[in-house]
């Protein structure tokens, strides 16, 4: 019986390698010099691969790993470094690199075909959660040619498949990236500043197909980038002291690129459906907020909107506003550029249903505002097929102000308004400021150029 036994598990061994179902010895390799480290490697399956190297003292090494074919590289060349790495699934790989003292590295992998990679040096912390098929997470906070690369923390949570997440991090920075779906990317870069850079960027990322790009070099910068939806596109580039990013955006194809140089910048883009918004601004303390809200195009309103705000200078402030809020339709296909030089520009772009209800058709809208010169201020508010164009040059007094302010509502109003090297001038045109309708077309052009003029426009039905 026993010989018997023996062949028939020895023809069921054969048959099991010609069916190509022969299993791979795991294979666990530790090694460490110094005192009172600690490797502990545990592995269930098949085909699985330790490699383990410690240099130092008090060291901490926990691989756990199980299914099959998964790979871990962990090597810790200093004191006091902690490292864990979970894996089940097929195919996953950790490698994890940590040099100098009171690093931390955790990475958690679940599914298949899952790759991290981790380099840190000197109180560094990083942890990778990684649960899908083809994930890609490249943490590096070691190495960088400026800084000491001390203090940093980076977390990367990716849920789904073929998610890619890379982080770069020099002196004190923080950086989290989470990403739930398929094919999103997600890059930060917070190097290039001498000192402690204490940037603090947020990458949310839900849907399929995302891309963020986060760039900081400064310090004291913070960038927000939250993205729902599919083929999203953001693009924050900030280098200075005390920037501020935040970019949300929900729904399908928008894109927003933002690009701050300076100090006490801020920045806020929110968009919906296939809007797109450029900012570029480069100064002091400039402020730019552009909202483009389709509310998912419920009733096929606010489909196309643009904007792009340029501000160089000091204290400039620009608003972009334009969208759909009653869900009826209106706000459609518009266009705001704001383009701003000098100090204490202040340039507003309304273009919507929000003070005018009733009005529900407000399309093909387009505000073009230049101001290049000190203390203008420009108001832009439309409905209908609206066209305004401000221009203001020059320096401002009587309180320091050059004012123009335009409103139209309903039907195809056109107003052009232009002040050149003056002072404190006025211009005002009001095309029928309601919605009663019968507006007709109107058309306005208003110049000036000189001191202290003011002119006003009314055009009613």
């Amino acid at each position: 019986m026993a010989k018997k036994t023996l062949k028939a598990l020895a023809i069921l061994s054969l048959l099991a390698f010609l069916n190509g179902t022969a299993m791979a010895a795991n294979n666990a390799t530790s090694t460490t010099t110094g005192a009172n480290n600690l490797s502990t490697i545990t592995q269930s399956g098949d085909g699985q691969t330790a490699d383990v190297t410690q240099n130092g003292d008090d060291n901490d090494s926990n691989v756990d790993q199980s299914n099959l074919d998964n790979t871990a590289t962990i090597g810790q060349d200093g004191d006091d470094n902690v490292s864990t790495s979970n894996q089940s699934g097929v195919g996953n790989s950790a490698t994890v690199n940590q040099i100098m003292d009171d690093n931390a590295s955790n990475v958690d992998q679940s599914g298949d075909g899952n790759v991290a990679n981790v380099d840190q040096d000197n109180n560094n912390q990083s942890s990778v959660n990684q649960s899908g098929n083809g994930n890609d997470a490249d943490v590096n906070q070691s190495g960088n040619a400026i800084g000491t690369n001390i203090d940093n923390i980076s977390v990367i949570d990716q849920s789904g498949d073929d998610n890619i997440a890379t982080v770069d991090q020099d002196d004190r920075n923080r950086s989290n990236v989470n990403q739930t779906g398929s094919g999103n990317i997600a890059s930060v870069d917070q190097t290039g500043f001498s000192g402690f850079d204490d940037n603090v960027s947020d990458v949310q990322q839900s849907g399929d197909d995302n891309n963020a790009d986060v760039t900081q070099n400064g310090d004291l910068n913070n960038s927000r980038v939250n993205q729902e939806g599919d083929l999203n596109d953001a693009t924050v580039a900030q280098s200075g002291t005390n920037n501020d990013s935040v970019v949300n955006q929900f729904g399908d194809d928008n894109f927003a690129d933002v690009n701050q140089t300076g100090t006490d910048n801020v920045s806020n883009v929110e968009q919906d459906e296939l809007n797109d918004a450029v900012v570029d601004q480069s100064g002091d303390r400039n402020n730019a907020d552009v909202n483009q809200n389709d509310v998912l195009a419920t009733f096929d309103g606010s489909g196309g909107n643009s904007a792009a705000v340029t501000q160089s200078g000091d204290d400039n402030e620009a608003t972009v506003n334009q969208f759909d809020p009653t869900d009826f339709g209106g706000s459609k296909g518009n266009t705001a550029i704001i383009d701003q030089s000098g100090d204490f520009n202040q340039a507003t772009v309304n273009q919507n249903n929000g003070s005018v209800v009733s009005n529900l058709n407000s399309f093909d809208n387009s505000a073009d505002i230049e101001q290049s010169g000190d203390y203008n201020v420009a108001t832009v508010s439309q409905d209908d097929d609206n066209t305004a164009t401000v221009l203001q040059t020059g320096l401002g007094t009587a309180q320091t102000k050059n004012t123009v302010t335009i409103t139209q509502h309903d039907d195809g109003d056109v107003a052009d308004a232009e002040q050149h090297i003056g002072e404190g001038n006025t211009i005002t045109i009001d095309q029928e400021a309601c919605c009663s309708g019968g507006g007709a077309n109107n058309f306005a052009t208003a110049i000036q150029s000189g001191s202290f003029n003011t002119t006003t426009i009314t055009q009613l039905p």
